[in-house]
């Protein structure tokens, strides 16, 4: 290679990096924040995207879907906040757009990392949370009514429930359709209050919360009906489905 080759191949990865920093620097604050514990805040989140991004759209998804990953392996970042800032950074239809592409991802990640472990794991997270004992009749009758009513319910922490369905080898399909559409209120009330944080006297704000208490009692009444009705019927699960 010439002297002037590696001269332009030089200036050519200096101006990608150049144009990377603001990315490297938004994933070194979303680990960081991973790693220290600080849980973050949709004004905190508003900050860095101000900071390191100049309000770039993709720049913009592109972080906010980073701690969307993050959350799958964290209890840290709670997964409404991350919604809500979708809410205050995009436009309503691009808000709940990214907040359902980075639940979907969320779901995703402990998924494949049950998938890829032993059975003994599902052992393990039965003797933690007794409740997962509770999916057996549900998850027989029908798989993606138990993915989507354990996410509109949230009895269970969201990554356990994952580790689990992904351990016992639900469908893909059906556990990821099934739980984004049990998130799916979280994400439009979330977004909706994202986009009215700074206007907390606005009915759509306060709207928004009513709804979603309103969809979480109402969840919760149902599958209460639900277990005392079907209780009786519970046998042992079939820990490993076919897919």
């Amino acid at each position: 290679m010439t002297e002037a080759k590696k001269e332009a191949l030089g200036l050519r990865l200096w101006r990608l990096f150049l144009r990377a920093l603001p990315l490297i620097g938004l994933t070194a604050l979303g680990l960081w924040l991973w790693l220290s514990g600080e849980k973050p805040s949709v004004d905190m989140i508003k900050e860095a995207v101000r900071t390191y991004t100049d309000d770039k759209p993709l720049m913009v998804a592109l972080f906010l879907l980073l701690l969307f990953a993050l959350k799958s392996v964290s209890l840290m970042f709670p997964i409404l906040v991350l919604m809500a800032a979708c809410g205050a950074l995009f436009p309503l239809p691009a808000a709940i757009l990214i907040a359902t592409l980075g639940t979907a991802l969320t779901l995703s990640i402990p998924y494949f990392i049950g998938r890829g472990a032993g059975p003994d794991m599902t052992v393990k997270l039965q003797e933690k949370h007794e409740r997962l004992r509770e999916l057996r009749a549900l998850r027989r009758r029908n798989e993606f009514f138990l993915a989507f009513l354990i996410r509109i319910i949230g009895i269970l922490p969201c990554d356990v429930v994952s580790l689990y369905l992904g351990n016992t080898r639900m469908p893909y399909v059906k556990y990821v359709v099934g739980g984004v559409l049990g998130f799916m209120a979280d994400i439009l009330t979330a977004t909706v209050v994202g986009m009215k944080v700074e206007d907390r006297s606005s009915p759509w704000f306060w709207g928004a919360i009513a709804v979603n208490l309103l969809v979480a009692g109402g969840s919760t009444l149902f599958y209460t009906f639900y277990r005392k009705r079907h209780g009786d019927e519970d046998a042992p699960e079939a820990e490993q489905s076919e897919e």
